[in-house]
């Protein structure tokens, strides 16, 4: 079983809980809440998010009837991180409420990645100062790839918030992380660093946006790509690079065109615009 850390790339393994006092029931109920996370991730990566969503209630129920507090924080995790992949935060974010509930009559508040999901939604919904304090807690865990993931969506709000405060805490947290690190994390720490240097050298940010956008293409995150080539973009046309950006705005607006999710589309509309307009769907099937 694995739990996802926001990233299809980015995974960590999730020993399964099971008790030897009740034989063949509870193996029965194991070998189901298995069954419903191995489907779940598989269908993740698919990027079959309804599909996945299902198979995680599924695992939460099972943890749910065994009475397993950390189980259904897995569970309840991977839920919460397919809602968000799916474009719908305010559904994470109820998912998130009712498992820190949960976990609450259980006497347990210490599972810190449901703040990491819990930030991530308000990044996504444009709450940027709660997405930032959200994000503190998991980015000063040891775990590299949850602080990482934390640490970029910090810099990513306190960018587009103006909180340049923020901005540098997350550039500080990424750039002291002792080696070896992820691609995930790799890719993290340059694109906090890009959006640093943009407004002082917006040559630099652009070579690293660059980096960013070939180390996500590796590692199948194609929406976090789409991302990076903006970024290249934006970089590009402040250091006066009009040609390389309309070209950057172009790639970046056919990949998000390519992808699902309203957001996705609205990026693709917006990149188009300024690629100059751009075929978002070259290879789509002629209108009848």
């Amino acid at each position: 079983m694995k739990k996802i850390i926001l990233s299809s790339a980015a995974l960590m393994s999730l020993a399964a809980c099971g008790s030897t006092s009740q034989p063949a029931p509870a193996a029965f109920d194991d070998s189901v809440y298995a069954q419903a996370m191995d489907t779940g991730e598989s269908a993740f990566d698919l990027k079959r998010y309804k599909v996945a969503m299902s198979e995680y209630r599924t695992a939460g129920q099972q943890a749910l009837k065994r009475d397993d507090g950390p189980a259904m924080a897995e569970a309840g995790y991977n839920l919460a991180v397919s809602q968000l992949a799916a474009g719908q935060p305010q559904d994470a974010l109820k998912t998130v409420q009712d498992v820190s509930q949960t976990l609450l009559i259980r006497h347990d508040t210490s599972v810190v990645s449901l703040k990491l999901v819990q930030a991530a939604a308000y990044y996504q919904l444009k709450n940027y100062t709660q997405a930032i304090e959200d994000a503190a807690a998991p980015m000063a865990e040891a775990d590299k790839d949850l602080a990482g993931r934390a640490a970029l969506i910090m810099g990513l709000a306190g960018y587009d918030s103006g909180d340049n405060a923020a901005l540098q805490r997350a550039y500080t947290r990424l750039h002291n992380m002792k080696k070896p690190v992820s691609v995930s994390v790799l890719a993290d720490k340059k694109e906090i660093e890009a959006l640093s240097l943009i407004k002082t050298n917006p040559a630099q940010a652009m070579s690293l946006a660059r980096e960013v956008a070939d180390l996500r293409r590796d590692e199948g995150s194609y929406n976090e790509m789409s991302r990076a080539l903006a970024l290249a973009a934006r970089a590009a046309s402040i250091s006066g690079d009009h040609a390389g950006a309309a070209s950057l705005w172009a790639r970046a607006a056919q990949s998000a065109a390519a992808q699902s999710g309203s957001q996705m589309q609205k990026d693709a509309d917006q990149w188009g615009q300024l690629a100059g307009g751009v075929l978002l769907h070259p290879l789509a099937p002629p209108a009848q």
